[in-house]
């Protein structure tokens, strides 16, 4: 039995390294027989899993383990005994079952976790999914550049560099944004034009955002809004603002819950200046005007996207708002 453990904050990257684990192990053609998933499971759920009869016909068998409590909190009383069992069975080797337990955070200092990673014969397959700290830009540019090559796309140095300092260093934003950006693409190099032109961090997008949310110049809005839809779909918009509208609301709800900016850039992995930038700018916008413009952003875009409300309407009743 061979056993892995694969945890951190970097969800993009630990999605990636459960999907090649699962891609090398699992045969496609025995399904379920194949891969077991256990989501925050009780120890006695994770003992009947591993100690159960391998069904695969000699074909090996992934047992995933997502969450598992023990891995960041210590055992009490009756767990306590049925953690020891479990530790006893991972030391029984069954060749045709694979152990993957993956966590987004361990505490190697408690009995179970210390164990796992310590336990020479075990043969543990250990790696680690850090999300790099807001001030690694040059590092996340070239994990952007990697992951974006590990997926057939090409990406200039500049461009993924752009999209690092706008949407900070967490890779999930990031890729989400390569992979928009490569169908506008279309088989070449992504340019730092491309994400001028096509991303979410055109500079006028902001201030136009900006303006909207404070109650401001109207008609400056109305223009760059008309200027906007001349070379992006509303749909991209409605995206936009969404994400943008969502962040200034978290931030402000989080400062009435008494957060430090600094646990606040260390909570998002951005510039604890552009935190402090963003609720100098709007910390003065009243909470129930950001409720009620989230709640009307929902429905109108809710609206566009069923053909109830024409988009571009859509767009500019929100705008209106």
């Amino acid at each position: 039995m061979t056993i892995s453990l694969y945890y951190g904050d970097e969800e993009y990257l630990l999605r990636q390294e459960v999907n090649r684990l699962r891609e090398a192990v699992i045969n496609p053609q025995m399904g379920s027989l194949g891969h077991k998933r256990l989501e925050t499971p009780s120890i006695g759920e994770v003992l009947e899993a591993i100690g159960s009869i391998c069904f695969n016909m000699g074909g090996k068998t992934l047992i995933e383990i997502q969450d598992f409590p023990f891995l960041s909190k210590a055992a009490s009383g009756a767990d306590e005994k049925q953690l020891a069992e479990l530790m006893a069975l991972l030391e029984n080797h069954d060749e045709h079952k694979h152990i993957l337990f993956v966590s987004t955070k361990i505490n190697r200092s408690i009995k179970f976790p210390k164990w796992l990673t310590a336990h020479k014969q075990l043969g543990l397959d250990l790696k680690e999914c850090k999300t790099l700290a807001f001030y690694q830009a040059d590092e996340a540019t070239q994990r952007v550049i990697m992951e974006a090559k590990r997926r057939g796309i090409q990406i200039e140095p500049k461009a993924a560099a752009l999209l690092v300092e706008h949407q900070g260093v967490s890779l999930l934003p990031l890729m989400t944004e390569v992979e928009k950006l490569s169908v506008y693409a279309a088989n070449r190099t992504i340019t730092a034009q491309d994400v001028a032109i096509l991303s979410n961090h055109n500079e006028n997008t902001f201030h136009m955002l900006a303006d909207w949310l404070q109650g401001r110049n109207r008609a400056e809005v109305f223009h760059t809004l008309d200027e906007l839809l001349l070379r992006q779909h509303p749909v991209q918009l409605f995206g936009l603002a969404q994400s943008w509208l969502g962040n200034i609301f978290q931030l402000r709800y989080w400062q009435q819950k008494g957060i430090s900016e600094a646990q606040m850039a260390e909570m998002t992995k951005k510039h604890p200046f552009k935190i402090k930038k963003d609720l100098q700018e709007f910390g003065k916008v009243p909470f129930a005007r950001l409720e009620k413009l989230r709640g009307q952003l929902l429905t109108l875009e809710y609206q566009s996207k069923t053909g109830e409300l024409n988009a571009k309407i859509a767009l500019e009743m929100l705008m209106g708002s």
